[in-house]
């Protein structure tokens, strides 16, 4: 498995989805992992699964000042940010890999590492967190300032990047259906499969901890400009009309590397946490869940622990996209920033609203979004294309007779 960002801890976005799919895969494979991360990232991951795996890190961090030129390089050679995701370090490590073991199949863990090149003779799967070109584009759709051009522009590169990049995949993994509709669009003969994303519902339970009246919650990776963007949107258009109904309102955003223009806006209406070792305190806390991104693609995981969590949620209609959410009936969605606050309003004086949203949220949580019935289907993408490959069925370190009983079993 090769991921862009390390799999463990699952503290950040892609992580929440890698990990998962490494402790399901490591159930019933052998399993080698290529990531990038630093030395100290490796040593986590190596004192936990060291046993169990091979774990090769390639650790390619630059400095900032080093990062901002590689950009405006990457911008004169006309190329997409998304470039700087390419590593000779990561492509020497991979063709050195391929010399060393024997592979069955390769799966790739974004589209971005398409970037470098992966041997055509080992089946190769790509699991799409989203379609990026797609979120760029709503970046640009939401832009009104100086830098629109440029969002446009970078639109149309990544758009050409990325669909360069899938076409070395076998086989493609969509986190939604609205994902695997624009993927198939542009790839028409691409082998393209659906996977949501899941929840660890061991781990997100709801916890004795007394809920604050009146307290808003978001969660998320701060730098991730989706998330950035949408808070920012939140506190600016949102928030000031639920405080003129709720003056004693509060948020609490939490998420590790909050840029410096969101540190500056906590004040004693709005708290910024930055990263936090266990983020479950905070749902339990918070009245009522909040998503208002306008921008991004597939599965928002953050959703799927409010839902675990039994956190009610009021969002946009693109925040919760994909997941088996409807209005009234498990969650509030909104679009403009008045629905958005009223809805707001409406969960605070309404404790019967929220028990009946959550109470369905959760029942289809339970339902349709396990882990285990998610690393199942992995299994069921696996096998196609090892069939269609006619290669021998991947090194496993459990039987197979300790699947559940119906489940496509790896021969």
């Amino acid at each position: 498995m090769v991921f862009q960002f390390a799999p463990y801890p699952a503290d950040l976005g892609p992580a929440k989805r890698n990990f998962p799919f490494f402790q399901e895969n490591l159930k019933r494979h052998d399993v080698t992992v290529l990531s990038f991360g630093t030395p100290e990232e490796k040593q986590k991951i190596d004192a936990v699964f060291g046993d169990k795996c091979r774990v090769v890190y390639v650790n390619n961090k630059r400095p900032r000042a080093l990062n901002f030129l590689l950009r405006i390089w990457l911008l004169l050679t006309g190329r997409s940010s998304y470039r700087r995701f390419y590593s000779w370090k990561m492509q020497r490590a991979i063709d050195q890999l391929v010399k060393e073991e024997q592979f069955d199949l390769i799966h790739c863990c974004t589209t971005m590492l398409g970037y470098h090149k992966f041997p055509r003779h080992i089946p190769l799967v790509g699991d799409t967190h989203n379609v990026e070109y797609d979120a760029v584009y709503r970046a640009y759709k939401q832009t009104s300032s100086f830098v629109k051009p440029y969002f446009y522009w970078e639109y149309l590169r990544v758009k050409q990047e990325e669909l360069q990049n899938c076409e070395p995949f076998h086989v493609m993994i969509a986190t939604t259906q609205q994902d695997y509709k624009k993927f198939r669009a542009v790839l028409p003969n691409k082998k393209i499969h659906i996977i949501p994303n899941g929840v660890d519902l061991a781990f997100f339970q709801n916890q004795k901890v007394k809920e604050e009246e009146r307290t808003l919650v978001f969660t998320g990776l701060m730098s991730y400009y989706p998330n950035n963007h949408g808070i920012l949107y939140f506190l600016d258009e949102i928030f000031p009309l639920i405080l003129e109904q709720a003056p004693d309102a509060k948020i609490t955003i939490v998420g590790a590397e909050p840029p410096k223009k969101l540190q500056r806006r906590a004040s004693d209406n709005i708290t910024v946490t930055g990263f936090v070792d266990d983020v479950k305190p905070y749902f339990a806390r918070g009245q009522v869940f909040v998503i208002p991104l306008k921008i991004g693609g597939g599965i928002r995981g953050k959703a799927l622990e409010a839902m675990a969590m039994r956190r009610p949620i009021v969002s946009t209609t693109l925040g919760c996209e994909g997941i088996n959410l409807k209005h009234e009936d498990s969650a509030l969605f909104a679009d403009t920033p008045e629905e958005f606050a009223q809805a707001v309003i409406r969960m605070f004086n309404e404790p019967e609203l929220r028990t009946r949203l959550t109470e369905k949220a959760y029942r289809n949580v339970l339902d349709g979004y396990s882990w285990e019935v998610n690393g199942l289907a992995l299994d069921r993408v696996y096998q196609s294309l090892l069939d269609k490959h006619k290669a021998p069925a991947l090194s496993r370190t459990h039987s197979f007779a300790e699947l559940p009983e119906g489940e496509q079993k790896l021969a």
